[in-house]
């Protein structure tokens, strides 16, 4: 599925304007982001090298992209499976097996 579908389109159109407004109001979000601010307080604290900051932020946001994508993907994956549904094709009710 190519970025310029109408699938993408809409995800990004709900991602960045629609789950603001859920993510502001949503309780656990905010308690997630309120621990994730004591953890960048203490570790400012530490007073680490510019090195070791850098290397650790760029873990961070590279953990923050993988998930932020992981959602996205879900998102797309829920939303292709209504559009079957809708359709009238037949989806898996049981998890498919690997070989």
């Amino acid at each position: 599925m190519g970025k310029e579908s109408a699938l993408y389109q809409l995800m990004d159109i709900r991602m960045n304007s629609v789950m603001n407004g859920i993510t502001n109001s949503d309780g656990e979000y905010q308690s997630i982001i309120r621990k994730s601010d004591e953890y960048s307080g203490k570790l400012d604290g530490l007073e680490l090298p510019r090195e070791v900051r850098l290397l650790a932020d760029g873990y961070v946001s590279e953990q923050n992209a993988l998930g932020s994508r992981y959602g996205m993907l879900a998102y797309l994956l829920g939303f292709s499976d209504c559009k079957a549904v809708f359709l009238g094709k037949c989806l898996f009710t049981e998890p498919q097996q690997t070989s």
